[in-house]
This record gives C-alpha cells, structure tokens and sequence, in this order.
C-alpha cells in the first residue's frame, strides 16, 4: 500500500481549504485537534505489524516517563510509518492546522521520529509540555487504561493557576479532565504547553503503540546530548 493510500482523504480531504480552517479554529480555541480514522482501518494490522517488530528494540526510558521509545535512525529505509513521516503532503497538512505558512522536519537523528511503546505498568503522569506542539498517530491501544487524560488550557502565558493544577493532579476537579479519543488510526495535534494532561496506567498484554512525528516552524531544530542519553540511552556516532 503506497503511503497515500494510507489516508482516507475522503474523510480527511488533505487540500481543502474548508477543513483547514475548521481544523485551525478549532487547535486555536482549545488546543488540540484530533481526526480520528485518518489512517484507513485497513492498513492498522499492517503498521501494528511494523510496531511489533520495531518494539524488540525499544529502548526503556524513566526520564519524565515510564515508556519504550523507538528511536528515528532504528526505523528501517522501508518502513511504511517513517515513509508516512517523510510524506510531504502529511507535513503540510499539519502546518495548515496549526496555521503555520510551513514546518520542517527535525535534524534529530533520534527525534525526529519516535515509536512510544507502553506495556503493563507503564504510565505517563501529569505535565506540561515545552514544546509549542506534538503530532501523533495512534496506532495500537492497550489492553486496559492507557488513556490520554487532558485538562485543555488550565494556565496561561501570564496565570499558572497553580491551585486548580494541584487539584487536577490530586484527582479533586474531575470535571476538568476529558480523556481524548485515540482510536487506532487516529491524528492528532496538541500543544500541551497549556493543557496539563498525563496517560493512565497501563495494563494487560496488549502494548499501547503511538508515533510521534517532530516537526517545527523552523529548520535545523536537534536535540542536546543530555537528553538523548536520559531518552534513547546512546548517542549519535
């Protein structure tokens, strides 16, 4: 199956302009825009295929998390998710959500790409990002839990809202957190710099497989050595 032929345009028409705009308003009001069955089902059992075989060579990191990561450079010249990574049309598609003019792919030779593989007894807790935006595809859901729980925009560039955080993270304001949809074959855009958000424990013996595709509103964007060390536990050659 040719990497085109991975997106169902019929539902997530790539080129047009309405579905830009509608997916623009929607990340600017609150933060995220998620397209579920942007992946045609029935490309999933292929590409869960490609995640098991890549998985033998995660690499495990508690550096801010609990979780396997896949680095770019261990994703072989003919995988079909790198291929979708390296699509052109996929990268300017996100660019129009975010309401960018163009992004650029990350010179990370890890970071670019990353496979994110949570097992039995993985989980992510409550954070922010510092990053102004993440993309991911989710490909494979877990067994039990392992949901992406989001509370949109609880502080701003000026207010921390340091109270209502703590509230969130000890479980007191439940009716501030919804868990997003990630259905296998789902897209999706989020910044997190605003939207304190974690993914629940994970259990049973079905892993939860996510990509997550760096790209950047400028070219050139790497990664320091500390942190490929805490994250993929090597360093480039």
């Amino acid at each position: 199956m040719s990497v085109a032929a991975l997106v169902d345009t019929d539902r997530w028409p790539l080129d047009s302009a309405e579905l830009h705009r509608e997916l623009s308003d929607t990340f600017t009001k609150e933060n995220i825009a998620i397209l579920p069955g942007f992946i045609r089902e029935n490309a999933i059992t292929g590409l869960i295929a490609e995640c098991d075989e890549l998985a033998k060579v995660a690499y495990h990191t508690t550096v801010n998390a609990d979780l396997e990561v896949v680095a770019y450079d261990q994703f072989p010249s003919d995988s079909v998710i790198r291929s979708l990574y390296e699509w052109d049309p996929l990268m300017d598609f996100v660019a129009k959500i975010l309401g960018e003019e163009k992004l650029f792919r990350y010179a990370d030779p890890f970071g670019a790409l990353n496979l994110a593989v949570m097992r039995d007894g993985h989980e992510l807790g409550w954070h922010f990002d510092q990053t102004d935006f993440v993309v991911s595809i989710a490909l494979q859901t877990s067994s039990e839990g392992g949901h992406f729980e989001n509370a949109s925009r609880i502080r701003t560039a000026t207010e921390e809202n340091a109270d209502t955080v703590a509230a969130v993270r000890r479980g007191d304001r439940p009716d501030l957190v919804r868990t997003e949809p990630m259905t296998p074959g789902t897209l999706m855009v989020f910044n997190g710099r605003n939207s304190y958000h974690r993914v629940s424990r994970v259990s049973g013996n079905v892993p939860r497989h996510v990509a997550l595709l760096a790209y950047d509103t400028k070219p050139g964007t790497n990664s320091n050595d500390e942190l490929r060390m805490g994250r993929y536990g090597r360093l480039p050659v």
